[in-house]
């Protein structure tokens, strides 16, 4: 257990839920994660693995939804059922980018290559797709992170049109924001997308390196980062989420991390990553393999499996007060409580 106390703020890292996977209790290149009713988790995988030393000869096994229940006790994570498959026919997929659910646990996938959203009931059955290529009002060019607000208006991050994009839930244009640019209100690239309990949208503004606050219709409020390694500084941020307390996680890609920032948008913290156990369904794997327990007590450290690699999304679950870490090129969830009450020693007897 890693606990940090920082700014008045206490985070423990809880576990890591998820391996590597293909199908069933795995993951596979995970993109993007939406909260469902209850512990129920959505985890959009995007599926492509290499399958020869040579990088453009890849496969697309494993490019599905996985459902998983994951409660609030070490252990207590079970895979429910899986939806959707690579492909460009009704219900399917090639480049998944983002998901969200609505008011009604529908579930919403944006898709990149086809420029489409997909629309599924939440148990996986397919009910309808929108949107076209082009960059006219309604059209994509290259659609990623997707929220939806309790209104239950669907935002689009219209990533290669370098805009964001509103909707009704049957793909109804509304209206669009945003030019490429690195002004207040501009975009290069955007990427993930959320939305704050009073309204506020929030970009991860991937090309120019920071976190845009805007207001529902689009005027720009803040920003938060700007491009480096250092403290608060970003590279590439691909995710965003904001908890009650208005505190902005962001999946840092570049830079393996994910940072977090106040609602005044001054340094908080980083987490790295912490997963100094293996998840529950990577030691089942683990476990029955004697020659994989012995490799693991060959290597010096194993520090390197801890640390998250190449993060794409993040999620702040409410209800569980935890924050769940996209660690994409590990093919897992790294899940971290931020506790309301903790009491620290007294140091001065």
């Amino acid at each position: 257990m890693v606990t940090q106390l920082v700014a008045g703020r206490v985070y423990d890292y809880a576990r890591t839920v998820g391996r590597g996977g293909i199908s069933g209790a795995g993951f596979n290149s995970p993109a993007d994660v939406a909260l469902g009713d209850g512990d129920y988790v959505y985890v959009l995988n995007r599926g492509w693995e290499f399958v020869t030393n040579v990088p453009w000869n890849r496969t697309a096994r494993g490019t599905r939804i996985s459902i998983v229940s994951i409660g609030g006790e070490d252990g207590d994570e079970e895979f429910t059922s899986e939806f959707s498959k690579y492909g460009d026919g009704d219900g399917e997929m090639i480049w998944p980018a983002g998901i969200a659910l609505d008011s009604r646990s529908n579930v919403y996938v944006t898709d990149e290559w086809l420029n489409r959203v997909s629309v599924f009931d939440k148990d996986g059955n397919y009910l309808a797709a929108w949107g076209s290529s082009g960059d006219a009002a309604g059209e994509f060019n290259g659609p990623s992170g997707i929220a939806i607000d309790p209104d239950d208006n669907v935002y689009v991050v219209d990533s290669r049109n370098h805009r964001i994009q509103r909707f009704s839930t049957s793909g109804e244009f509304q209206g669009a924001w945003g030019q490429h640019g690195a002004g207040p209100g501009e975009f290069d690239s955007p990427w993930g997308i959320t939305l704050d309990g009073e309204g506020s949208v929030y970009v991860a503004d991937h090309k120019n390196d920071r976190v845009q606050q805007l207001s529902p219709d689009g005027e720009p409020v803040t920003s938060f980062g700007s491009s480096g390694s250092g403290r608060g500084r970003l590279s590439r941020p691909a995710g965003v989420a904001v908890d009650p307390d208005g505190d902005v996680y962001v999946a840092d890609w570049a830079n393996s991390r994910v940072q977090v920032y106040g609602s005044d948008g001054k340094f908080v913290t980083t987490f790295r990553g912490d997963a100094q156990e293996l998840s529950k369904w990577a030691k089942m794997v683990v476990d029955v393999s004697s020659e994989t327990i012995k490799r693991r007590r060959e290597v010096r450290s194993l520090e390197p499996e801890w640390r998250l690699a190449l993060p794409r999304s993040v999620a702040f679950d409410s209800r569980r007060n935890r924050l769940l870490i996209v660690d994409t090129q590990r093919n897992r969830l790294q899940l971290y409580a931020k506790l309301r009450e903790y009491s620290e020693p007294q140091r001065n007897i």
